[in-house]
């Protein structure tokens, strides 16, 4: 946030005193709210309506430096969402996985701690996968945690964790089913080997020969139909899809957050703050909330308006 030194400001808050309500920051009258404006669609062949979703909850976020995967995540079967807080010692990198649930999504439960990303929920959502950095020895690992309160769990615990000679990489490719996760661990300098981790077993089974590290290996995951029209295809930024294929959330390239309704060839955006910068959504399992991560904060929002 920009600040104006207050000798400055001062005068500005007298000459704007009947139009602004920054002005009682100082002391003085609230004004007239003033909305946010809306920023122009770059898809000219849709209508720009106002907003359909309100925000119903906001939490904070860890800050990444480079893309660590899904940072929020909704689980498959119910309207609980999963996300990355900061800790008292830092907003940067590692944090801790918490989860919310409707319809207020006001009470944050905290499931793991020194978690980076890759948030990944089982099918049955029994169980959430995550990407994993402990700060003790530097090492990614990847953990397991539980909604249900069951203690998190280590897949790669003390030196089973070093699979190169640096911070040994790892990545969450699926969940095969509720007993069988699948991920990447660095067998060198860009190189992964995929393994197949049997979580009742505790045995891990190589997959394939080993391969070169691809590019955007801790992306944002998206959905998307089959068949995507072309007037959807060649759009540049984050497309997201609802599930049932009615709406599209949106990410252009100057950071602002959108939905799009397929239907009826309109587009609105969300109301995310004149300054903000969206970089990840995500849609409940039931296509009634979305969640994005603006900045340093989770915002929900919801088709259920006051």
């Amino acid at each position: 946030m920009r600040f104006i030194p207050l000798i400055k400001f001062l005068p500005l808050c007298v000459g704007v005193l009947l139009g602004l309500s920054a002005c009682s920051i100082l002391g003085g009258s609230a004004g007239v709210a003033t909305s946010t404006p809306i920023p122009t669609s770059s898809i000219p062949d849709k209508t720009v309506v106002p907003s359909q979703m309100c925000q119903v909850a906001e939490q904070g976020m860890i800050r990444v430096e480079s893309p660590q995967g899904d940072l929020i995540s909704w689980s498959p079967i119910t309207d609980t969402v999963a996300y990355i807080a900061p800790t008292l010692a830092s907003t940067w990198n590692v944090g801790e996985l918490n989860v919310l649930s409707a319809p207020k999504f006001d009470l944050p439960t905290r499931l793991a701690t020194q978690v980076a990303g890759e948030l990944t929920w089982a099918p049955d959502a029994s169980t959430i996968a995550y990407l994993g950095l402990r700060r003790s020895d530097n090492l990614f690992t990847i953990g397991l945690a539980s909604p249900s309160g069951r203690a998190s769990q280590d897949l790669f615990p003390d030196e089973a964790a070093r699979t190169d000679d640096y911070s040994s990489q790892k990545a969450i490719l699926q969940w095969i089913n509720p007993a069988q996760l699948r991920v990447y661990v660095s067998c060198g300098i860009d190189c992964l080997q995929t393994l197949d981790i049997g979580l009742l077993s505790g045995l891990s089974t190589p997959v394939g020969k080993p391969l070169e590290k691809p590019w955007g290996l801790y992306a944002v995951r998206t959905f998307s139909p089959p068949d995507i029209p072309e007037e959807y295809a060649k759009l540049t930024g984050q497309l997201n899809w609802s599930w049932d294929n009615r709406y599209i959330a949106y990410i252009d390239d100057n950071g602002n957050a959108w939905v799009i309704n397929v239907g009826a060839g309109t587009i609105y955006p969300l109301e995310i703050g004149k300054y903000g910068t969206a970089t990840e959504t995500d849609w409940s399992y039931d296509n009634q909330y979305l969640a994005v991560q603006v900045d340093q904060n989770l915002k929900i929002f919801s088709f259920q308006c006051p």
